[in-house]
């Protein structure tokens, strides 16, 4: 799927979708309490995506972004920055996988939650 972002930037929205699917998560899974970091903001949530933090390289300013385990919590959805859209991956959650898919059963649902929180709108355009 692709959407266009109007009324936010493309960063922040992203930033935001990660926040949202990260705090709905709920704790961290197995040995990912080495990891936590229950007070984390939405920043260090961003910057843990953006450089790989449970899984450390050096993949500053990458524009393919993926959440494995971020502070020890089960997330594995990802999507792809562009300057004027964002491309995500359109697979069904699982549970299992995706621990924030309890609160959001689907992409539509947590881009939706995204878009009422920064007050924005956005658009599929595929």
């Amino acid at each position: 799927m692709e959407i266009k972002v109007k009324g936010a930037t493309t960063h922040d929205f992203a930033k935001r979708a990660f926040w949202l699917a990260w705090q709905a998560c709920g704790g961290p899974m197995g040995m990912g309490f080495f990891q936590d970091r229950p007070n984390a903001t939405e920043d260090e949530v961003y910057m843990n995506v953006v450089g790989a933090g449970d899984y450390p390289a050096n993949l500053q300013g990458r524009k393919e972004l993926y959440a494995d385990y971020v502070f020890g919590r089960m997330m594995k959805w990802g999507l792809k920055l562009g300057e004027d859209s964002i491309v995500i991956v359109e697979r069904p959650f699982k549970w299992d996988y995706q621990a924030f898919s309890r609160k959001y059963a689907d992409n539509k649902a947590l881009l939706d939650a995204v878009a009422l929180s920064l007050r924005c709108t956005y658009e599929v355009v595929k």
